[in-house]
């Protein structure tokens, strides 16, 4: 038995650690498989924005937010947050929680109205690293419908 340590691990093999622990909290939660949610905004073809993430059972996480630069100040993070709550609640999820940096975008998720529950003060040296929860509030609609009470549109950039 030979330990080695990997600076560049294969992708493979990152894929087949992660698949392991996912097929194994699947089983021992019962609840299903973990599905992958992303949502990307394009401009001619071009990612300009994206949210990603899972969910899992009742819970989704999501772990990368992004904007480009040039189309900051649009409210499209604030747009990307909500069209990933309503997917998560979609399949039925009441909770969603995101990890961040507080050098980063932390004000987009309180004023999206995520709570701080958690906060690693210099991690990395410099900055504190933050986790933020949000309850997703389901409204029942006609037909027995779950849906969000909030909806995204990214055809109102200027919003």
């Amino acid at each position: 038995m030979d330990f080695h340590v990997e600076d560049h691990p294969d992708p493979g093999d990152i894929e087949f650690l992660e698949m392991q622990i996912r097929r194994e909290a699947s089983t021992a939660m019962e609840l299903g498989d973990e599905a992958e949610l992303a949502i990307f905004v394009r401009e001619d073809g071009k990612v300009i924005a994206g949210i990603s993430g899972w969910t899992w059972g009742d819970c989704c996480e999501l772990q990368s937010l992004w904007v480009d630069p040039v189309h900051r100040g649009r409210r499209l993070g604030l747009q990307l947050l909500a069209a990933a709550e309503e997917a998560a609640a979609l399949r039925g999820c009441t909770q969603t929680v995101h990890f961040t940096y507080d050098f980063q975008a932390r004000r987009i998720y309180e004023r999206a109205g995520y709570e701080m529950v958690g906060r690693v003060p210099d991690f990395p040296t410099g900055t504190d690293v933050l986790w933020y929860r949000k309850s997703l509030r389901q409204s029942e609609v006609p037909g027995g419908d779950s849906r969000l009470v909030t909806r995204a549109s990214f055809h109102d950039h200027e919003g």
